[in-house]
């Protein structure tokens, strides 16, 4: 964990998801919350630095159901990364993150996705959805 410096590889957020350069947010500034950016309120962020965990990824309670790991819409994205980044490392994830998804991308397109589905979209295996969820059947 640490501070981002522009041009520093991106980190790796304790729910999993790349932050910048990846996710909307990084537009208005936000470096993530490993960086010190984000919610300071969010539970993922509090729990991981009481346990001085990297990540959900090092929790034995993963996953649990606070937060996004426990609604229906968000449980997809956030397992599916999580497990990414416990399978294949964070750097290797987050590289992947950043070369298939791109800067600035609204990750709520991967809301309602099984964790299986998040893991073919950013292999390359499957399409990344370009259009809300909830203007598409997805269920």
């Amino acid at each position: 964990m640490g501070n981002a410096r522009p041009g520093s590889a991106p980190e790796v957020a304790y729910c999993g998801l790349v932050c910048a350069p990846v996710c909307i947010h990084a537009r208005n500034g936000c470096v993530g919350c490993s960086a010190g950016g984000g919610a300071e309120a969010c539970h993922k962020r509090q729990c991981c630095e009481e346990r001085t965990i990297d990540g959900c990824w090092q929790c034995d309670s993963f996953p649990c159901a606070k937060e996004a790991f426990g609604d229906e819409a968000w449980r997809g994205l956030t397992v599916g990364c999580v497990q990414m980044v416990s399978n294949m490392g964070a750097a290797t994830f987050a590289a992947l993150a950043v070369s298939r998804l791109g800067q600035a991308f609204d990750y709520g397109y991967l809301r309602y996705q099984t964790p299986e589905q998040v893991e073919a979209i950013l292999r390359g295996e499957a399409e990344i959805p370009r259009e809300d969820p909830d203007l598409r059947n997805h269920g």
